[in-house]
């Protein structure tokens, strides 16, 4: 069952049922306008109860499950769109909806109170992000559901949502005029019944405050908060619900205990000193199996907005954790004798965290061939296999290094397996931004920029994403506007296998201002992380020549032809006229710099 098909089946025709009117879609989520809070709710409710019966009827691998946030307020609206602080508050309730629930704020639960058919369950007031002052939520049913509860149904209940849970990515918002409704991320809902092939689950501890003022309690718990909802994210991994992990604050319990209990692989806890703007944060990952730690980091920011630091923070750590979490997978699963394509996806991704090299890319893409033949219809490997496809395609590894046709077949080859991606699930940040890669290539630019949005609108904490903007802004002649994004890419994951990569794109930045010193500084790191890429390269040659540093040149251009042999001014300016097409005026100015540049240190 597709996202496509429940919406074209499902979710449009109730929407019309209910007078509801839909602003926009993008996937992963919609945008409704309602004249009336309770027909907003009750379409949540039908749509929720529906999805619940097709459900059972399906396979499990083929499940969908969805999060409904409704509340009522003003808006501001134009000829397209709708906005406002309401609509703002109906995307930051629906995080708080465990997948299959419908939420609603006390203004909707006010103006519904004493309806027959509805039942309201008080789950508390929450500070939500960017939002004052704080907002009492409940989760509302049909009132008969919960009369007809039996004592221990109510039990398992709880129980259940000690269970894993589905991973849901932060929302596209649905809302009305008057009421608010947020219908959000059809996942598949899974479940393997071999240790090996189960998805990895982690639950986020409450942080402790370490700080001297009590008061600086809510800020360790809106990290907590924040950082559940951005691991929900990573692919094949299950986050337990917030309202669970809440439930150990303050308490001294073994770990062991806590994954008995919920069922859960690994536990992320950690401590939190603010104060003023300078935070601290501690983090472990434990392995809840055996008690050990497996994992440990300080991050250590100073932002002077206390939002901006809160992001700061949990940015960071979601970054970090991301490729911890594969590099312990991974591990778990080497001595399985029975690989499945989950192990060889996870094998793939544990190769390019070690280091990205020709050899380490085309082994990483024979484990995900093997992953999408075992499971066509995982998402992600189709994804990660367009990107290792991309990655050969743009720095002429591999295959790529053959001729035009076995590059041209790399990009056609990447673009399927894209497609296959989209299909499958239009929500996977990678995605996004492997559409951008390819976009780049075609010579569609401000399609590429747009991609790279979309991947960081999915993904706020894909530094990779924030790097590849920047690198499109200087392609569309905007590079004043790139370092901050690629400095952005360096705080969120200093040691990402792709540094490389946001050191190339800042002097990549810099060369097309023509601040050649601070290019060559930032060139030159970018040679020393990854020494196969012929354009830091390039550029670090230029960048020497055209400060007239002729010996630096000469010594780079010697080292260049070592290392990379076969380049000659010729062959780079036949590569960015046929495989990196660009017509922009300003970055052809930069083109031809780089050119002069490379001609002033001798390259024939």
């Amino acid at each position: 069952m597709m996202l496509a098909e429940c919406f074209g089946s499902l979710i449009e025709p109730k929407i019309s049922e209910h007078g509801g009117h839909l602003i926009r879609s993008s996937g992963d989520g919609l945008l409704v306008e309602f004249d009336s809070t309770l027909d907003a709710v009750r379409c949540g409710i039908e749509i929720q109860r529906e999805l619940s019966t097709r459900n059972a009827a399906v396979d499990i691998e083929r499940r969908f499950q969805m999060r409904i946030g409704v509340n009522a307020g003003d808006v501001i609206v134009d000829e397209r769109d709708i906005y406002g602080n309401s609509v703002n508050i109906a995307a930051r309730l629906e995080t708080l909806a465990e997948p299959g629930e419908l939420f609603v704020t006390n203004t909707v639960r006010d103006q519904l109170l004493g309806h027959p058919d509805l039942a309201f369950e008080d789950r508390g007031w929450h500070r939500l992000k960017n939002i004052e002052p704080q907002i009492q939520v409940f989760r509302v049913t049909r009132a008969q559901e919960q009369k007809t509860l039996s004592p221990l149904r109510r039990v398992r209940l709880a129980v259940r949502r000690c269970l894993a849970l589905f991973p849901t990515p932060r929302p596209i918002v649905v809302v009305s005029a008057l009421a608010l409704a947020a219908i959000i991320g059809a996942l598949p809902v899974w479940r393997g019944k071999n240790p090996n092939s189960a998805q990895a689950s982690i639950m986020v501890l409450p942080f402790r405050s370490m700080s001297n003022d009590p008061e600086e309690g809510y800020f360790a718990d809106a990290v907590t908060d924040d950082l559940t909802t951005d691991l929900s994210r990573m692919s094949d991994t299950v986050v337990i619900a917030r309202a669970t992990a809440f439930t150990y604050k303050g308490k001294v319990v073994d770990p062991r205990q806590i994954g008995q209990d919920c069922d859960v692989r690994y536990l992320l806890e950690g401590s939190i000193r603010k104060i003023g703007t300078k935070v601290q944060a501690n983090t472990h990952l434990v392995d809840a199996r055996s008690a050990v730690a497996i994992w440990a980091d300080q991050f250590d920011s100073d932002v002077t907005d206390l939002f901006e630091l809160q992001e700061a923070v949990t940015g960071r750590i979601a970054s970090s954790l991301g490729i911890q979490l594969v590099k312990a997978e991974s591990r778990r699963r080497e001595r399985s004798s029975d690989p499945n394509a989950v192990d060889m996806r996870l094998r793939a991704m544990a190769i390019l965290i070690d280091s990205i090299t020709p050899q380490h890319n085309l082994a990483a893409r024979k484990y995900l061939q093997e992953s999408v033949r075992l499971s066509p219809l995982s998402a992600i490997a189709w994804s990660q296999l367009a990107d290792v496809l991309m990655r050969d395609y743009l720095n002429r590894w591999n295959d790529a290094e053959k001729d035009a046709t076995a590059r041209k077949d790399l990009l056609r080859q990447a673009e399927d397996a894209l497609q296959k991606a989209f299909t499958l699930d239009p929500t996977i940040a990678l995605s996004h931004m492997d559409d951008g890669f390819i976009r780049r290539a075609k010579g569609d630019h401000q399609g590429a920029l747009d991609a790279f949005d979309r991947a960081l609108e999915l993904d706020p904490n894909l530094a990779l994403a924030y790097a590849q903007k920047a690198n499109q802004l200087v392609l569309t002649g905007h590079p004043k506007e790139a370092p901050p994004l690629a400095l952005k890419a360096i705080r969120l994951s200093p040691l990402d296998p792709s540094r490389n990569v946001f050191s190339w794109v800042l002097g990549r930045a810099y060369f097309a201002m023509r601040n050649y010193d601070d290019a060559i500084v930032w060139l030159r790191k970018s040679v020393a992380e990854r020494p196969t890429v012929w354009f830091s390269r390039a550029h670090l040659v230029s960048a020497f020549a055209l400060t007239g540093n002729a010996a630096d040149a000469a010594g780079a251009l010697k080292d260049f032809d070592n290392a990379l042999p076969g380049y000659t001014l010729a062959r780079i300016q036949d590569i960015y006229l046929q495989e990196i097409p660009n017509k922009d005026p300003a970055f052809q100015k930069t083109l031809q710099e780089l050119y002069k540049g490379l001609q002033q240190a001798g390259m024939k």
